[in-house]
């Protein structure tokens, strides 16, 4: 079981991360903090707070002084990415009486770190209510922490791990070229390439089963396959390894054909996405759902290969038995040479 000591050691890492982030893109002028990053902190600081802040800039292109208020409990904020006691006074200056009205309690969120100390204008601290002590940074929130429930730190906890690399991604320095470290190419899978070979030892097997079948028809019909397998992506390359791995011998044809029980595949496999990599097979003609013919009966899952014969099909199996090549070298890593 995940402890509170965890939760907030990785909620603390994040943070930290983040605020060093912050710091360097500052130190070379840039001070922007884009919506995204004001509603990740909008979300930490609800749930640290008990709050209920919604981001002031989605209701106008941008709200003078304040990023995020809570009208109900009557607290504000301003996300910054800049330190300085004028950043400070800039935006108590600009507040309205309207939002002074508004919200009673009004604070910084310094992500980059704060002062040690502040030279604040008296003036607009007075009419604020705001003091120094109004000016937070991360290690306020990672302070919070140590007050809270496992089960808040656990939502913090999550809500971190799943927008941590799109804050960090959003704070990336281009280079001189105006290029990002990263893009989404990092996050896009690669198209495979087929590895092939001649087919010779392929095609004598077809022969030597009685399957009268030139070279350039063998070498075509995986050519086609392998074209087929690398519109796949590959966890659903290796979700069809699966279902031929579990096959059963036909009901009605014996070896003739590869299915697979559809309630058993249900209880056999955890994997949380089933539905979604057998519409993915279906639609690119890799397998298809043959109902039952008796009311109480299991449907199956034929399982096709795109570009073979059934004959090239079966055989194709067989080959691979009798050499002791894995399913998981053609299918998933398209890996054709030892044919």
């Amino acid at each position: 079981m995940l402890t509170r000591g965890y939760f907030i050691g990785e909620i603390v890492d994040a943070l930290s991360d983040i605020a060093g982030q912050v710091s360097t893109r500052g130190r070379l002028g840039l001070t922007d903090l884009n919506k995204h990053a004001e509603d990740f902190f909008k979300t930490i600081l609800n749930h640290l707070f008990s709050l209920s802040l919604v981001n002031l800039n989605s209701e106008r292109s941008n709200e003078p002084g304040l990023d995020l208020g809570d009208k109900t409990n009557k607290v504000a904020f301003q996300i910054t990415a800049t330190r300085t006691s004028a950043k400070v006074n800039d935006m108590l200056e600009t507040l309205s009486d309207e939002q002074i009205a508004a919200y009673s309690k009004i604070r910084v969120l310094m992500i980059a770190g704060k002062q040690s100390s502040y030279t604040l204008d008296a003036g607009q601290c007075a009419r604020a209510s705001f003091s120094a002590e109004d000016i937070w940074d991360i290690h306020d929130l990672g302070k919070r922490c140590m007050d809270l429930t496992v089960d808040v730190l656990q939502l913090i906890y999550n809500h971190v791990h799943s927008e941590l690399a799109r804050i960090k991604i959003e704070l990336e320095i281009p280079d001189t070229d105006g290029k990002y470290p990263t893009t989404l190419a990092d996050f896009i899978e690669a198209i495979p390439k087929p590895q092939m070979s001649d087919l010779i030892k392929f095609n004598k097997l077809l022969e030597e089963e009685g399957v009268e079948e030139d070279l350039a028809t063998t070498q075509n019909a995986f050519a086609a396959f392998s074209v087929a397998l690398a519109k796949l992506p590959r966890i659903t390359r290796e979700f069809l390894v699966m279902l031929i791995e579990r096959r059963e011998i036909d009901r009605k044809h014996g070896n003739s054909r590869i299915e697979i029980n559809a309630d058993k595949l249900a209880r056999i496999s955890r994997y949380p996405d089933n539905a979604g990599e057998l519409r993915v097979l279906d639609a690119y003609g890799f397998v298809w759902l043959d109902e039952p013919d008796e009311a109480g009966e299991s449907a199956h899952w034929r399982v096709i290969l795109p570009g073979l014969s059934p004959e090239q099909r079966l055989l194709f199996l067989q080959y691979m038995e009798a050499n002791g090549i894995p399913l998981s070298r053609p299918l998933v890593a398209l890996d054709f040479s030892a044919f």
